[in-house]
């Protein structure tokens, strides 16, 4: 620590530190890391892999801001960390000083479970908290937590970590209308000349001294942008000679008639900064759109692992026409031998729907012949203000004000009420017709799309198992309450490339020539069969929370195959080969048993082997639902003596995958109930072994809201 002239010890430098699994923990830790440098702190930041990078036995002052994945866990670049933190002993941060930002979803049950974590092991290691844990919700709006927490951060901050005054610290001297006017045109000429520089020192030279270039066509850059309601990422670029119909946008209609109360408006996030520029050199960008043609993902989208270019073997409609859902089984091969479990899931990378890009466009007025443009990004990640930014590039005032007021803190409600209608960008541009913003802030401030994570449906023992990836999964289409439709950018892209196909037709290979951009996903949780085959598995999945049960009922299958071959066991009765392994007992649940029952014929066929020891039935909207059992945990409850059973003699483990809502807080509840009906446990003692179990890898859970 540096004392200060008030003789209070400082920091010299502050670290922010993120862990992200969608971008939203990251964009916010660049912002508040952006802003101590604009506020004179020396500021550095990393991603929480990368902690070996930062010296932690001199480290005095850390800002995190984490979110949480899955039931409860870190973000997938956090999980070298935690092991790294894991392994410390003692006060291993006695010096150090930290904030929490946490971002989580109350949907969940483990809210923020990674800040919370984080916040504990700190302590345990000696570091001490300077400012009050931060707990954002993403089911209410993250807005309403972050950015106070952001706000109230910088003077307790300036307690903490020396800093050099700014000229955006300094007092503005009050200016008359016309001064004002001649200092806006003195920066937009200067802002201007810079520009110009900076294209004439890109034309020059081959290579560029900025820190990170990503160069990629402006095509190929909006692909992959966030420009839908779904959060998606990239995996193949059009070339701009295509012609698809642009998509029109939809107006949204906000009550913002509470404006007018307000003669002053406050809490408006600050502009992001233009880090981005244009250029005129066609070459990179032209083989960038050849790459991203034949499958690969442009260059700056990162892939968490090696990046498999797979082929779609197969594709099956599970679902009829009349059923709720469209639901598809899709086969993925690919040439290299991978190693996985079980339980795995693999992450796919799709693009935006061609339309919808062909309509941003066409509302900002972007030729095709500039869509071959690259795109030069030096260094800097995009930021979230963008209604803020938008209000900016309003032609009209009513346009500007109404912008204005949804990015204030006076107009929270009316942009909760905005983002419940899940707008497209273009959804955006339609409402606010005037907004005539550059096509490089458009650029730079949209997310990346993020992959889509499948569960693997199959077994690594199968045949070509070690090449080949199956999956399952909902189309996302549907209609808003206004009567807008809306749909995900993966599945209908996936349903698409396969024709649409009709119920019950198997179709191989239909997208000829098509590659899949797609990286395996470990399961971090060990939601994997169990190592030791002898343990009883009991699995609850309705729906496509089915999916990994059918890869552990596979690999259950050809284990048995295997062990009957190699010991010549099973030619006489069933349970001498039944003996060898510990039962496995799955839930599911569906609507109707026509219409929704996913995977029925391998289902019964398990049963029939002896692979399934027994298929339990919930079946929602059929007559005899109270007999069997509406949801999967009142079928729970009609066996729990027989669940407690395997859980108290034969050490069972649980498995449980689906909605993290209603589905997984109402099976949560039937086990507690359980161990207070039949192994006596008080109701408190029995969520404490629940906790413990999970705690242990005994009780597991995969997910989703």
């Amino acid at each position: 620590m540096v004392p200060q002239d008030d003789g209070t010890p400082r920091a010299d430098h502050l670290t922010v530190l993120f862990a992200s699994q969608t971008g939203n923990a990251e964009s916010i830790s660049r912002s508040i890391h952006e802003q101590a440098q604009e506020r004179g702190f020396k500021s550095s930041h990393y991603v929480l892999n990368d902690f070996a990078k930062v010296d932690w036995d001199k480290e005095e002052c850390l800002v995190f801001v984490v979110s949480t994945t899955g039931d409860g866990d870190p973000p997938d670049n956090a999980t070298k960390f935690w092991r790294h933190l894991r392994k410390l002993k003692g006060a291993g941060l006695p010096n150090a000083k930290y904030a929490i930002l946490g971002l989580g979803d109350t949907n969940y049950d483990n809210f923020c479970q990674t800040a919370k974590k984080l916040d504990t092991r700190l302590q345990d290691l000696g570091a001490s908290s300077f400012y009050a844990r931060g707990l954002a919700d993403d089911a209410t709006g993250l807005e309403e937590t972050v950015d106070p927490w952001i706000k109230n951060l910088w003077p307790v901050l300036a307690h903490q970590v020396i800093s050099v005054p700014t000229i955006h610290d300094l007092p503005l001297p009050h200016l008359t209308p016309q001064e004002t006017h001649i200092i806006k045109e003195k920066i937009y000429q200067k802002e201007l000349q810079e520009e110009r520089q900076q294209q004439q020192q890109v034309a020059g030279s081959s290579s560029s001294s900025v820190e990170k270039v990503d160069t990629d066509s402006i095509d190929s850059r909006l692909k992959a942008l966030s420009v839908s309601d779904s959060t998606i990422s990239t995996s193949t670029t059009p070339q701009p000679t295509n012609r698809v119909t642009p998509a029109t946008g939809h107006a949204i209609d906000i009550d913002l008639s509470a404006l007018d109360s307000h003669s002053s408006l406050t809490g408006l996030p600050r502009v992001p900064n233009a880090n981005l520029t244009l250029t005129d050199a066609v070459s990179e960008a032209s083989q960038t759109a050849t790459n991203a043609t034949k499958g690969g993902l442009p260059s700056f989208v990162q892939s968490p692992s090696k990046l498999f270019l797979a082929k779609i073997n197969a594709v099956e409609c599970l679902t009829p026409e009349n059923a709720l859902k469209r639901t598809l089984a899709v086969e993925f091969g690919f040439e290299d031998d991978v190693e996985y479990l079980p339980g795995d899931a693999f992450g796919i990378w799709a693009p935006n729907d061609e339309s919808l890009v062909r309509g941003v466009l066409a509302s900002l007025a972007i030729k095709d012949e500039d869509l071959i443009k690259p795109v030069k990004l030096e260094g800097k990640a995009v930021k979230k203000a963008n209604l803020r930014l938008y209000a900016d590039h309003a032609m009209d005032l009513a346009e500007k004000q109404k912008l204005m007021f949804l990015a204030s803190k006076q107009g929270g409600e009316q942009f909760n009420a905005f983002r419940a209608w899940r707008p497209t960008f273009l959804d955006i541009l339609t409402t606010f017709p005037s907004v005539k913003i550059p096509l490089a802030r458009v650029i730079e401030t949209l997310p990346p799309l993020q992959p889509r994570y499948y569960s693997i449906t199959n077994s690594p023992l199968a045949k070509s198992g070690h090449r080949r990836w199956s999956c399952a999964f909902n189309t996302v289409e549907y209609e808003h309450p206004k009567g807008i439709q809306r749909r995900g950018v993966c599945t209908p892209w996936l349903d698409n490339l396969s024709g649409r196909l009709p119920y019950g037709k198997l179709v191989s290979n239909p997208a000829p020539g098509q590659l899949v951009p797609m990286f395996l996903k470990p399961n971090e949780t060990k939601f994997n069969l169990p190592t030791d085959s002898l343990k009883p598995v009991i699995m609850i999945g309705p729906g496509t929370g089915v999916a990994p049960f059918m890869g552990f009922l596979e690999h259950r299958a050809e284990q048995r195959r295997i062990k009957k071959r190699m010991n010549n066991v099973g030619s006489g009765p069933r349970q001498d080969l039944d003996e060898l392994f510990g039962e496995m007992v799955l839930f599911f649940g569906c609507r109707n048993r026509d219409l929704d029952w996913l995977f029925r014929r391998q289902m019964e066929e398990y049963e029939k082997d002896g692979v399934l020891a027994k298929l339990h039935m919930a079946v929602s909207r059929e007559e005899d639902e109270l007999i069997r059992g509406k949801y999967v945990q009142d079928v729970l409850r009609k066996e729990s003596k027989k669940i407690w059973d395997l859980l108290s003699t034969k050490d069972a483990s649980i498995y449980v995958c689906g909605d993290a809502g209603g589905m997984a807080k109402g099976v949560h509840d039937e086990l507690i109930n359980i161990l207070v009906e039949h192994g006596g446990f008080e109701k408190m003692d029995a969520m404490m072994e629940l906790n413990k179990w999970a705690q242990n890898k005994r009780y597991l859970r995969d997910l989703w809201a």
